[in-house]
């Protein structure tokens, strides 16, 4: 959904992960520049008028090598607060909390060039309204499935290209990123189309998006551009995000 992320040195395949929510965007790329590693720990911040949110995850390879293909367990937790405009509270708005929760197993395929995953679990909403809104279809606890496909080129090639797409029947919750970026010695820049929402709300986004990763001896996503989430939920603004990940 989703982003910030880690990465080491120049080798490094990739290795996507997403996130959703009430603005909840996945969660970007993370890469190994470990060739034994098998985990991959991310965390990051997405934040846009009326919405925002931390999230932390991780990635783990049965094969015990992040870069080769095989089997894949995933785990993500999303701290998501929010507001949106409503007649059911006297000030006209409603304050929300919302713990979301995703565990995945999935498979891997490495070539050369690209990364295709696959990833299928169970998806997890709790939401917290004040006032209550039972108007809200969102409020209470829901549990369903989720479905999350990714295709990822190697950054170590000079043009990258990201896809990205998730769904989690809990709340109806979708969530689909494309990008597109050239490297330049150490750091890939380029434009992202992002569209998410759910059963009460939909956002659209166009930005732009940094991946340096010579910086750290991890991984750095910076993503920022405009959105238009409706005028209930903050309207056309900003957004920004950020992620960070690293591996053993």
């Amino acid at each position: 959904m989703n982003t910030f992320t880690f990465k080491m040195a120049q080798k490094l395949s990739a290795m996507s992960l997403l996130a959703a929510a009430c603005a909840l965007g996945p969660v970007s790329t993370v890469n190994a520049g470990d060739l034994g590693a098998g985990t991959v720990v991310f965390g990051g911040f997405d934040a846009r008028e009326k919405a925002y949110y931390p999230y932390v995850g991780l990635i783990h390879n049965f094969s015990g090598n992040i870069l080769k293909d095989g089997f894949l367990a995933r785990v993500v937790g999303y701290d998501v607060h929010y507001k949106y405009d409503s007649a059911v509270a006297t000030d006209g708005t409603v304050d929300a909390h919302a713990t979301v929760f995703e565990a995945m197993v999935g498979y891997q395929k490495v070539t050369e060039s690209y990364a295709l995953r696959g990833y299928v679990g169970l998806d997890y909403e709790h939401h917290r309204l004040s006032p209550d809104n039972t108007f809200d279809s969102n409020r209470g606890t829901h549990v369903g499935g989720k479905v999350q496909g990714e295709f990822e080129t190697d950054f170590a090639a000079q043009n990258y290209v990201g896809l990205i797409a998730t769904y989690g029947s809990a709340v109806d919750r979708y969530w689909v990123r494309a990008r597109a970026g050239r490297d330049f010695g150490g750091f890939v820049v380029g434009p992202e189309a992002l569209v998410k929402g759910d059963r009460e709300y939909n956002e659209q986004r166009l930005g732009a998006f940094l991946i340096l990763r010579n910086v750290l001896p991890a991984l750095v996503t910076v993503s920022a551009g405009a959105t238009d989430s409706g005028d209930r939920r903050g309207g056309v603004g900003p957004y920004i995000s950020m992620e960070l990940s690293t591996t053993f």
